[in-house]
């Protein structure tokens, strides 16, 4: 009997992976290897990707050496001979909302006298000290104050929480910048300085007052310091591994997985993510994997989305805050098509924000940084940059298509769900042309005005990706390729779309897009499953001084 109750989900801090018994997934060379540097360190990735367990770590390490490390690398390859440390350890995740009548400033400075205090110091907070700066001066011109470890997790979201206030977030951004311009000036007090976010905001002064720091996120020696490689998947996840063959079969009725095309399966699910400038390192999603793992019998489902960690508060809140300012809706069509790779650089995935009103901070950085993108291959100094798994573009494709509707995926999803599966399941494509037509009348003129004709291929592309499908777009054959394929348990949908300007010419586009498909024999494919080819014609019609504008699909026909 699988012992579920090893798998680490929710749990962050060392202490607990050893007294709960839980698998520790065993990256201790890097941390030692990490913990010799003097430099402060900063490392930048997407949430639930296992940072704030990285930091108790190093937490643990420091402040009680190596008891607790038996059996892992950082012992057995005898990696650390170092003596312990007072730790200062901060997670300004916590302090990032405001509660009743506290104040940032106030919260940061409990939380300041309050990790001194966990660090083995006397508490010093009282009502003379009015700032998180002016505390660090008293403590640093104490003569008990030296070789100290301060380790700051989520540096930024007490940033990133307010950036559609003004004047708060730059209250708060001075208090930050304050407080590490004061580090910087006792640098001398630390052995050891590591901090963790998701953005780079400049004027902090971690990146202008730390012109020394070490910044690793993109460097491949610690590409998969957080996340889980294929090999340690398997490695520590085995038994669960095989369990949840066991659990999906006996769910279905049928021996439908095996090991292999689990891992197969999950890698399509849960994998992909690279951060590393050379794309050597890949990881799972841990948050998505131990989910899964936990109960498998609910089959693949988009976890990170399920659990808001695909709704990070830095994406909604500049959504929120920016939409057609710096946003336009016609840009965000662009982003529609869920397979497009982007030609960029680590200097275009890292910029800093200088101010709430950054004019130059690419939309495309934030949705790197928030976890959407990630890195799929390299051509140095260029990276390319693309969607990283299906329950990714599952998510991306729910952001989007809230911002292009103002309605959120659930929404959308109870809308046409039922009436697109009928209308599949008993091959009435009359309703499903009248379902499509009502999908594009949820986009508001200014997107729709702007469609090129690849749109309308990706927004049926995205919605029904939102509906539970399996979609791609331009799937290659031996004759030619096909605009979108969509799949469920049972079928397999390849569609050839044909947009058309005149409303007058359905007819004949429809027969074009027939032959096409018998043409290219978009029909034959190797699979179990029962293959339909439609043809899809849609009028792309503009106002003109005797038209009226018209968007429409105009005919869904099966192809025999």
């Amino acid at each position: 009997m699988i012992d579920l109750t090893k798998l680490p989900l929710s749990i962050t801090s060392f202490s607990d992976f050893c007294e709960r018994n839980k698998i520790y997934i065993d990256k201790t060379d890097l941390v030692a290897k990490l913990a010799q540097f003097d430099a402060p360190i900063f490392l930048s990735r997407p949430r639930r990707f296992g940072k704030s367990t990285l930091v108790s770590t190093f937490h643990e390490l420091f402040s009680n050496g190596i008891d607790k490390f038996q059996g892992l690398k950082i012992v057995t390859d005898n990696l650390w001979n170092d003596k312990t440390y007072k730790v200062i350890h901060l997670d300004l995740s916590k302090i990032k909302e405001q509660s009743g009548d506290i104040t940032f400033n106030e919260s940061f400075l409990q939380q300041l006298d309050d990790a001194f205090g966990h660090g083995g110091y006397e508490k010093i907070l009282n009502e003379e000290i009015k700032t998180p700066a002016r505390y660090l001066d008293i403590r640093f011109n104490q003569k008990d104050i030296d070789s100290l470890v301060l380790l700051i997790d989520e540096y930024d979201a007490p940033l990133t929480a307010v950036m559609g206030d003004k004047e708060e977030f730059e209250s708060r951004r001075r208090v930050l910048s304050n407080f590490f311009s004061t580090i910087k000036a006792y640098s001398g007090k630390f052995r050891f300085i590591f901090i963790t976010g998701v953005t780079r905001y400049s004027n902090t002064s971690i990146f202008s007052a730390f012109n020394n720091i070490k910044d690793i996120s993109f460097n491949p020696t610690y590409g998969a310091i957080v996340g889980y490689t294929q090999d340690e998947l398997e490695h520590y996840f085995k038994d669960f591994l095989e369990n949840a063959v066991t659990e999906l079969n006996d769910d279905l009725g049928a021996e439908k997985y095996t090991y292999s095309s689990l891992i197969e399966e999950l890698k399509i699910n849960y994998n992909g993510y690279s951060f590393d400038e050379r794309c050597r390192n890949h990881v799972y999603n841990p948050w998505s994997i131990l989910n899964f793992l936990s109960e498998p019998q609910r089959g693949f489902k988009p976890y990170w989305l399920e659990t808001g960690g695909a709704k990070p508060s830095l994406l909604v809140n500049y959504l929120n805050t920016f939409i057609d300012k710096k946003v336009k809706k016609t840009e965000l069509v662009d982003y529609l098509n869920l397979e497009f790779i982007k030609r960029t650089n680590i200097a275009a995935l890292s910029p800093t924000i200088t101010s709430i009103e950054d004019e130059n901070f690419p939309f495309f950085a934030i949705l790197y940084q928030a976890g959407y993108f990630t890195i799929k291959d390299t051509d140095a100094p260029d990276l390319m940059v693309g969607i990283p798994n299906l329950e990714v573009k599952e998510a991306f494709a729910d952001i989007v298509l809230e911002k292009l509707t103002n309605k959120d995926g659930t929404a959308l999803r109870d809308s046409y769900k039922q009436a697109i599966r009928c209308a599949l399941n008993s091959k009435d494509f009359k309703t499903l042309k009248d379902e499509f037509n009502k999908i594009l009348n949820e986009f508001s003129y200014e997107s729709v005005v702007s469609f090129k004709e690849y749109a309308f291929r990706d927004v049926y592309k995205v919605m029904l990706q939102l509906l539970g499908y399996n979609t791609y777009t331009e799937y290659q054959t031996a004759l030619g390729r096909s605009d979108l394929c969509f799949e469920d348990d049972r079928r397999l949908y390849i569609c050839e779309f044909k947009v058309i300007g005149r409303a007058d010419s359905v007819q004949e586009k429809l027969a074009k897009a027939k032959e096409q498909i018998r043409e290219k024999r978009y029909g034959l494919r190797i699979t179990d499953k029962e293959v339909i080819t439609l043809a899809i014609v849609i009028v792309n019609e503009n106002k003109d001084d005797t038209h009226t504008p018209m968007r429409e699909v105009a005919a869904i026909e099966e192809v025999f």
